[in-house]
């Protein structure tokens, strides 16, 4: 008797067991979530919307100097997506899942060439009528990968290195409207210089607080008014990033005022620097 009730409660719990594991690999949760895909190896996730787990396979062909050639993305088992990379100089390729709710699933292509210099950034969609991925980002050439994913917005991580500063970075949140992924905000405050981990001096320990020292007098602005004036030798802090037009302005704070330079100015003279010891650190 006892044998008798063993083996119906082992038989009952080996089948709530299966039927539990059913539904956690065929239903996928709600919650927004950022994830790796490998090249060449299947995952799963739901990209169609559903709410069910689909196959992404990203894969690539290499031409005779070990480029990319062609990349291919399939959405179970069906080609979803597929660009010829020939001659574009992408050495590999990284990918990104991204959902934000049920029905706003995205994945992210990146190329990475030389020097990791990103060739090409495209955030995707799966449009269920034509089983085909459709980009809905225009990221501009500072964006780089998704860093996380929340129920109505993404958050890229951004990098430039301006002359006039060395390598910042920052991150930027986007939201899905009108079937395209838009900028919530220009302006951020989470930009930070990245040349002070590099050496062991007095002038990495400032940099690394956002602290840059003039190495001329320096004029500061609030759009085309002039703020205030900053002497040689003075120390501000870097505390706001704007993207605006394609041009970057960065805010600057010395003693209680806040005014604004642009960077990445193609006239900028090497010559007489903005900042003290940022010549040395500019990568390239």
């Amino acid at each position: 008797m006892k044998n008798t009730i063993f083996k119906s409660f082992k038989f009952t719990f080996s089948l709530m067991l299966t039927v539990m594991l059913c539904l956690s690999f065929s239903t996928i949760t709600n919650a927004a979530s950022v994830k790796d895909i490998p090249v060449k190896k299947t995952i799963s996730a739901d990209i169609t919307g559903d709410g069910k787990a689909d196959k992404i396979l990203i894969t690539t062909t290499m031409d005779d100097d070990f480029r990319v050639k062609k990349l291919k993305v399939t959405v179970n088992k069906k080609t979803a997506f597929s660009k010829n990379c020939t001659d574009s100089g992408i050495n590999y390729i990284t990918a990104k899942y991204a959902k934000m709710t049920n029905k706003n699933e995205f994945i992210q292509l990146m190329g990475i060439g030389d020097n990791d210099y990103i060739v090409f950034n495209q955030i995707y969609k799966y449009n269920n009528t034509s089983k085909k991925l459709y980009s809905v980002s225009k990221l501009d050439n500072t964006a780089c990968e998704i860093v996380s994913a929340k129920k109505n917005r993404l958050t890229l991580h951004h990098g430039e290195q301006p002359a006039e500063t060395g390598w910042l970075t920052w991150k930027m949140s986007y939201k899905f409207r009108n079937n395209k992924l838009v900028l919530t905000n220009a302006t951020t405050s989470t930009v930070k210089s990245t040349i002070g981990y590099s050496r062991k001096d007095s002038y990495s320990k400032l940099f690394r607080k956002n602290i840059f020292v003039t190495a001329k007098k320096l004029r500061f602005y609030n759009g085309k008014k002039l703020a205030f004036t900053v002497p040689k030798g003075k120390q501000v802090t870097l505390k706001k990033l704007t993207l605006s037009k394609g041009n970057i302005y960065l805010q600057f704070q010395y003693g209680k005022k806040t005014g604004c330079i642009s960077v990445n100015n193609k006239n900028y003279d090497f010559e007489s620097p903005y900042f003290k010891k940022v010549n040395s650190r500019l990568a390239g």
